[in-house]
């Protein structure tokens, strides 16, 4: 574990990439530079996590906001757990399992936010008040989860944070081992 970026007073303890993870980033970081959308492809158990924690330090140093969309609520309280260890109480969780209340104070908590938060949630997440959004991962993106049908409204979690990443001017790293064929063609064609 290596020292992160110090930000208010509080340093954050980063897992030190490995050679092939700081190349991973390099590229990204370069890829970034044109466009707002990538996709990083990982083998399970690669690290791609790793990788993640490392662009969210970066954008939380500097006050904004990350959101981590996980197809599962099954997942976010390993995440939640994992990235408390780095970010402290920086990390909220949101997924529809939580109460009214507390979905609603957290959505009021956030939209009234001056930044620095990393939220991680299932697919409704996207559609939290985000005011200071820099980045948004989209862990295992090829996974049918983010679609939901049923009930309305009919959304594609993944799509829309493409879409709010062209609309609000932000980032989106999309990670996967088996990416989806619709974002490995845009990868492949640089949209």
């Amino acid at each position: 574990v290596a020292p992160g970026p110090v930000t208010g007073g509080a340093q954050f303890r980063l897992p030190t990439l490995s050679a092939a993870q700081r190349k991973a980033a390099e590229e990204i970081r370069a890829v970034f530079a044109d466009r707002a959308t990538v996709l990083l492809r990982g083998v399970t158990g690669s690290g791609k996590t790793e990788i993640y924690m490392h662009f969210a330090a970066e954008v939380l140093a500097r006050g904004g906001q990350v959101l981590l969309l996980v197809p599962e609520i099954a997942l976010t309280a390993q995440l939640v757990d994992r990235l408390r260890q780095v970010f402290g109480e920086r990390v909220i969780a949101y997924h529809s399992k939580l109460t009214d209340r507390k979905r609603t104070e957290l959505y009021l908590r956030l939209r009234d936010s001056a930044g620095g938060e990393l939220v991680i949630g299932a697919r409704s997440a996207i559609f939290l008040p985000l005011r200071r959004l820099e980045l948004v991962v989209v862990d295992e993106e090829h996974d049918p989860s983010y679609k939901q049908t049923d009930p309305a409204p009919r959304y594609q979690a993944r799509d829309c944070a493409v879409l709010m990443t062209r609309l609000l001017g932000c980032r989106t790293l999309l990670g996967s081992a088996t990416p989806s064929l619709e974002s490995y063609l845009n990868a492949a064609t640089g949209k």
